[in-house]
């Protein structure tokens, strides 16, 4: 079996849910601890190859480049000049590596 740089993340961001963690308010943990959405795992795959790299992203309302610093199951992370974006899959039209 292949090894991949990414491949500790698996564990912590299993296809199709995602758990609150600890420091969510007791609020947000009563309301909804777990839920399950359509993931696409090829992408998901993709862009967790590309995790601490800068990339270009291409959105519903823009481009964005900086560099990749989370994958969620339902958003990535993108940090901008020290500050982070975190845009969901669906606004995202295409992204690609940056040379």
């Amino acid at each position: 079996m292949q090894s991949f740089p990414y491949e500790p993340y698996r564990e912590t961001l299993p296809p199709g849910q995602y758990a609150y963690t600890s420091g969510f308010p007791a609020m947000m943990r009563n309301l909804s601890p777990t839920y399950t959405i359509p993931t696409e795992p090829v992408f998901l795959d993709h862009l967790l190859m590309n995790l601490e790299k800068t990339i270009i992203v291409v959105t519903t309302n823009g481009t964005l480049e900086g560099k990749l610093t989370g994958v969620a199951i339902d958003h990535i992370q993108l940090t901008v000049r020290n500050l982070n974006h975190h845009i969901r899959y669906q606004h995202i039209v295409y992204y690609s590596g940056k040379p």
